[in-house]
This record gives structure tokens, C-alpha cells and sequence, in this order.
């Protein structure tokens, strides 16, 4: 992978995010598992400790839950009750609890129990929709997955935080890894004996193991550790490199890092999960060599983001939309790419959110679709960077830093970032974060009525959304003659029209409104390419399937695939022959499915040959007859739809595609390669013509568009900042 880091030193002051813990705010646990992974069972002795501040009016009972296949043995300290869970969220998967404390216990109690954890690693058509499977826990040969989802511990309020000691018993050849420090990790009477001590409150334990090869390296006070079921000295000094980089970077853009360790391990299913001081990853991901500079650096920050300053999810989930902004949104940014990916985010919600499924962002709290995905971390993403550029750079920068400080081991939401940027900036943003944060919705613009009259230029805002009209600080660039500059001009919207009238000191050439894509708003389809999220975030879709064809089974399967993962959200889809129906549909996205199919004409050729040189047409022509093509076009009888076509000779490519091409939705076309269907090209075609763009005068424009300076620019660097 290209290194696109450039140097800029920002000097910032580091705040302190030493905190000193109240111990009786928080829960305590000493945990002692035994685990046999050919049995898949699991044993614990947990000694618990509860604050008295989760008692209320003088009671002395509390309730918990736990997986109903681990069967309590003893309890001391307290007397336990089995009651009827009524609660349809875990009904059928833990049992519920209620212990009474005698009035002179401190709420401290010892329990045990055992039982098998094995929850099979499963793709339902909802998790098809998101790109990846999942467990509530598991206990195999391949590996060991426990998290809250698990219910492995006893489990009370969910807004508890916890403290935790963790001591693992397993077969000697197995390595564990959990958050905090690992205190022991030895050989005792045949077995492994590893701990774990995490003093910082948890809002979640995780604990997870598999045979690995481990690898590390000391960077100041941070131990980055490399856990990879497969020896691979080269990969594993990658990620440990380029960690000490991320470090730098993140300590002086937010703050201290607030662990001892960062730790990549290798999952043994697909995943991209972020915990405190470590990430797991899937097998395939982990050798992507984009992932370095892309899902990697994103659970690095998650360390900040959602696993030190907590998600108080009744408020919405903040995390996943600031850590896109200040990651992925952030490499592109330092590649001088930043808008592209501001406008994939923004085509993205347009394509995928609609008024059936749109909901304000204090609402999110997982992604469970695409929708979801583009509200939550889109959208949040989106607003990030209105805030970054309505106050600037310094001021977003110190807000965030302050926001760390203040809320380290908290479990906090947007009205807690709010009040940092309010105290950094001076300025009352409660109008801002009531618009963006309460309501769904976001604006469409157009321009009309653009006039120049010498030097001065006219012109007229539209919001052309249904919704209530949303105040805004619309970004207006102006091209005028003989001006190498582009001249830039904010103007205030908070009608559904307004007039805005400039006196420039040239002829204005031309003006285009957000051309940089800096506003939380529905694009426009001439604003961007055809791509393939178009005919995905249909809410109505109609799939056709070739009726004479060798792959016409695994091209029904596909179908029959992708109808189910439009209906998980919501969505319409019908699957048809091609011989059942003699034109395409004009009012909905289209799939077409098949080199046979008798809709199929080499759109592709047509669409794009004017885009492309020979030797890209070449490899076109070479992938329609031994690979994969994937492409999508407006319909030629209605630009506000689109069509795609899917088309291979492989019965085992198609089947790799149902799920791949999930991951792929902001491209145009696509090519791939052989039956694992290896991704050989991708791409998209130029945007038809903004109607945000308009020409009012004839000339040359020289100027152009530069980028933003990222919001860092680091070097890769092998030190760490001392503190």
C-alpha cells in the first residue's frame, strides 16, 4: 500500500487523562474460569462486589442474569432466588435472578457455576445485509468468543461499570486475550495459567482465545502486541510498526492513550471489532493490505471512542460517527481525497434512507443495516465535520480533547459533546444539536435564478425537501475571471428560498454551491456517479434471473440471497424471469442478472468505452468471458433509477459475489477475477452534471478546487510523544 503520510507538526497541548478511581462507584470482580475447550464447557468462581449506590430505598435485593445453559452451583454472601424472565429481548437465552443480602453484608457475594457456552457462528438474511456473522459466544477448537452478548458473567444494571481480575485455566498449547494487563502468563501442572488485571471500569469483559503466535514490541509506557493463528513474523511487524504511528497521532489530536496495551488478534470468523486495548479481526481481513491504513487505525481509535469515554446508548450512539471522521474520513483526508469520501457518505444516505426508515441520530444505537449504518455513522460523520468547519480546526480539535478529558470511564452522549464544544468554542450550539441530533431528515438544495450583471452575481437557494426547513451555512464557490483563486463565500440559509446577491471585483465565471460535499445533505443524481448502492437502497426492486442458462441455479440463489437481505430491511424486492416480462421496470432499481439474460446488451461497452482506454477495455472484454463483470447505469428511461447487471461463467464466482458486492456499493463497475472472485477492477464514471454547478459567464477557469488540509498530517514514526 502507498504511504500517503506527509509531515505537519501540530503543537498541542496534551491533556492529563490520569483518573483516580472511586472504587464504590463501580463493581468489582475477581473471576476464576476454568475452561475445557474440547467439551466446550466452562467453569467460574467470581467473587463480586457491588456498590451501594445500585441499591435503592433501603433494599437489599437486586436482580441479575446469566446464560441459561451455565447452572449455578454455590453462592455465599447472599441467597438466591430463580425467577420468571419476562424480558423478550434475552427470553430463551439467560436465566434471571434475584439475590437478597442480609443488612449487614456489604453486597459482597462468591459464586460459582459450569455449563457449555456454544452458540454457532450464524448468517441470518439481517447480518447478510450488514456483511458479516455473528455469535453470542462460543467455546470450540477454533477459538473462544465471550462478551456481554454471552452473558458468561452475572449480569446487572447495564449502566454498571466494572473492575476486574481475570485468572484462565486452559489447555497449555492456548493463548488468551482480555482488556487490562496480562499479569501471569505460565505453564502450571500442564495447563495455561494467564491473567488479566483491568483497574479502569469496564462497561464490558470480553475473553477470547485460540492457539496463537504471539509478537510485541515496547513503545514507552504501551506494550503493541500481534496474536496470529498462523506464524507470519512479516505481518505481524507491520501492524506492530505502523501502530506506533496511530499512537503519535491520536495522543496528540485527543490525548494520553488510556491503556497499557494494543493488541491485533486474529479472529477465527470475519470481524472488524473494537474493544479496549485490543481489536479482533477476521483472517482475511487482517491481509488486506488496506486495512492498514483503514478498518485498523478505526479500532485503534475505538480505544477513545466507545471503549474509555463510554456510550450512553439512551442517548444515542456518538462513537461510531466520530471515530469514521477522525479514521477513515482522516486517511482519505491526508491522501487529499477527503471530499470523495464525504460525497460516498452522502450518496450513501441518500440511496439508503428514506422517509420509512429515517430516524434521528440520538436514536441510533447499533448498525444493523445500511440504513442505519448511513445514519449512525454517516450521518454523525457528516455532522462532525459542519462542526470542524463552521469553528475550525483548533477549536474542533481542543472540544474533542476536552470531551476526553472530562469523560474518560463515563458513560456519556451527544449532550456531553455539546457542552465541550460550547465551553471551547463560547458559543450556544443548542440550536445546532436540537437540528441535528433530534430531528431526521436533511436538506436538498438547488440553485436557480443565477444572474451576473458585470461584476456582480445573483442567485437563488432552494430546500426542496419535504421536511421543515433546516438552518444552514452553506459553502458558495466562485470562479471569476482572470482569478487564479477561487473565491469562497458562507452564506447563512434558514428559509425553504433565499436571494444572495455578491459585488466581486471580477466577472463571475461560474459558482457552484458545496462543491466539496462539507454539508449533511441528500446529493443529487447528477451530483454523483451511478454506483451500485443506487439499486441497493431501493425500497422497490425487481431482480431478473436469465431462463436459459448453465449458471441459471447459482444465479437464482443469488436472488433468492438478495431478496432476503431487502426484506430484513423493510425493502421490496421481486424476483423475475426474463422471459416473463418484456421491458425492464422504470420505477424501481433493477438487477440483471446473467450474460444470457435477454436484457443483457454490453451496457457496459456502451456506457463507458467513451471513459475508458484500450487496455481497460481489454481487460473488460476478458473478464465477460473468464471472470466476473458488475456494473450499474442509470435506466435509460428514468436517470432517477438505476440498473444493475451481474454477470459471470462461474457457478462458485456467483456465489462469492451474493456476499462480496455488499462491500462494494459506492463503485460503478467492478471486475473479478477466477472462482473465488478476486477483485481485479473497480471504479466509477464521472458524475453526470451537478445542477449545483451553474456557468454564467464564458471564460477560462483557471482556479481550482484545493483540498482541505487534513485535520492531521503525520510521518509514520517508530517513537511515541513523551509525557
Amino acid at each position: 500500500m502507498k504511504q500517503y503520510f506527509t509531515l505537519t507538526i501540530m503543537i498541542i497541548v496534551l491533556l492529563s487523562t490520569k483518573v483516580s478511581f472511586a472504587q464504590d462507584q463501580y463493581q468489582n470482580q475477581e473471576i476464576d474460569a476454568k475452561i475445557d475447550v474440547v467439551s466446550s464447557v466452562l467453569n467460574i468462581k467470581n467473587q463480586i462486589s457491588l456498590p451501594s449506590n445500585l441499591f435503592v430505598n433501603n433494599s437489599n435485593s437486586i436482580e441479575f442474569y446469566l446464560n441459561k445453559n451455565l447452572k449455578i452451583g454455590n453462592i455465599e454472601g447472599a441467597k438466591i432466588e430463580s425467577l420468571v424472565n419476562n424480558d423478550t429481548l434475552t427470553n430463551g437465552y439467560v436465566n434471571m435472578y434475584k439475590l437478597e443480602f442480609d443488612k449487614s453484608n456489604n453486597h459482597n457475594f462468591t459464586i460459582d457455576y459450569r455449563g457449555i457456552i456454544k452458540d454457532d457462528i450464524e448468517k441470518s438474511a439481517a447480518e447478510y445485509a450488514r456483511g458479516f456473522s455473528e455469535t453470542k459466544g462460543v467455546i470450540s477448537d477454533n477459538g473462544i468468543y465471550m462478551a456481554n452478548s454471552t452473558y458468561w458473567l452475572p449480569t446487572f444494571d447495564k449502566n454498571l461499570l466494572t473492575t476486574f481480575n481475570l485468572k484462565v485455566e486452559i489447555n497449555k498449547d492456548w493463548s488468551v486475550v482480555s482488556q487490562g494487563k496480562r499479569t501471569q502468563n505460565e505453564l502450571v501442572n500442564d495447563k495455561k495459567v494467564i491473567v488479566y488485571e483491568s483497574p479502569e471500569p469496564m462497561d464490558e469483559i470480553y475473553l477470547t482465545a485460540a492457539k496463537w503466535t504471539e509478537y510485541s514490541k515496547q513503545l514507552g509506557d504501551v506494550e503493541v502486541q500481534a496474536f496470529l493463528r498462523t506464524p507470519d513474523e512479516e505481518l505481524a511487524q507491520k501492524y506492530l510498526g505502523i501502530t506506533s504511528g496511530y499512537l503519535q497521532m491520536y495522543e496528540t489530536l485527543i490525548g494520553e492513550y488510556p491503556y497499557t496495551k494494543f493488541a491485533l488478534v486474529e479472529n477465527f470468523w470475519e470481524t472488524g471489532y473494537g474493544m479496549p486495548s485490543f481489536t479482533l479481526l477476521g483472517e482475511k481481513v487482517i491481509r488486506f493490505p488496506w486495512i492498514l491504513y483503514s478498518s485498523y487505525p478505526h479500532e485503534l481509535l475505538h480505544n477513545y471512542w466507545g471503549n474509555s469515554v463510554y456510550v450512553n446508548y439512551a442517548e444515542g450512539n456518538w462513537c461510531e460517527g466520530i471515530t469514521a471522521y477522525m479514521a477513515d474520513h482522516l486517511m482519505q483526508e491526508q491522501r487529499g481525497v477527503g471530499a470523495t469520501y464525504r460525497r460516498n457518505t452522502l450518496q450513501k444516505f441518500t440511496d439508503y434512507v428514506n422517509d420509512e426508515n429515517d430516524f434521528p441520530i440520538n436514536k441510533f444505537l447499533n448498525r444493523n443495516n445500511s440504513a442505519e449504518e448511513s445514519i449512525g455513522y454517516g450521518k454523525v460523520l457528516m455532522v462532525n465535520n459542519m462542526l470542524r468547519y463552521d469553528l475550525g480546526d483548533e477549536t474542533f480539535i481542543k472540544a474533542y480533547q476536552k470531551f476526553y478529558a472530562d469523560n474518560i470511564y463515563k458513560k456519556v452522549s451527544f449532550p456531553e459533546i455539546q457542552k465541550s464544544f460550547e465551553e471551547v468554542s463560547g458559543k450556544d450550539l443548542e440550536g445546532f444539536f436540537d437540528q441535528w441530533i433530534d430531528r431526521k431528515g436533511a436538506p436538498s438544495l438547488k440553485i436557480s435564478n443565477v444572474k451576473a450583471n458585470g461584476n456582480k452575481l445573483n442567485f437563488t437557494l432552494n430546500q426542496t425537501q419535504n421536511e421543515a426547513v433546516f438552518n444552514l451555512n452553506v459553502p458558495v464557490a466562485i470562479f471569476t475571471e482572470g482569478n487564479n483563486e477561487v473565491i469562497w463565500k458562507n452564506v447563512t440559509m434558514n428559509k425553504k428560498e433565499q436571494n444572495y446577491s455578491f459585488d466581486l471585483d471580477q466577472k463571475p465565471l461560474k459558482v457552484e454551491i458545496d462543491p466539496q460535499f462539507n454539508l449533511m445533505r441528500r446529493v443529487d443524481r447528477g451530483e454523483v456517479p451511478a454506483s451500485l448502492s443506487q439499486v441497493f437502497g431501493a425500497k422497490q426492486s425487481t431482480i431478473i434471473i436469465p431462463a436459459t442458462s448453465k449458471n441459471k441455479v447459482a444465479y437464482q440463489d443469488l436472488a433468492n440471497t438478495w431478496k432476503a437481505t431487502q426484506e430484513a430491511q423493510g425493502k421490496v424486492a421481486v424476483i423475475v424471469s426474463d422471459s416473463d416480462i418484456e421491458n425492464i421496470p422504470v420505477d424501481q432499481s433493477v438487477w440483471i442478472l446473467g450474460y444470457e439474460n435477454k436484457f443483457y446488451n454490453k451496457d457496459l461497452q456502451e456506457a463507458y468505452s467513451s471513459h475508458f482506454d484500450s487496455t481497460k477495455m481489454e481487460l473488460i472484454n476478458n473478464l465477460s468471458n473468464d471472470g466476473a463483470l458488475v456494473y450499474a447505469i442509470p435506466n435509460a428511461s428514468n436517470n432517477m433509477q438505476s440498473v444493475g447487471f451481474v454477470g459471470s461463467n462461474s457457478d462458485d464466482s456467483i456465489k462469492a459475489l451474493s456476499s462480496k458486492l455488499l462491500h462494494y456499493g459506492k463503485y460503478g463497475y467492478l471486475g473479478f477475477e477466477g472462482d473465488g472472485a478476486k477483485n481485479v477492477m473497480k471504479g466509477s464514471l464521472p458524475a453526470l452534471d451537478s445542477p449545483l454547478n451553474v456557468t454564467v459567464n464564458e471564460g477560462d477557469v483557471s482556479a481550482k478546487l484545493d483540498p482541505r488540509k487534513a485535520l492531521y498530517q503525520s510521518k509514520r514514526s517508530e517513537g511515541r510523544p513523551k509525557h
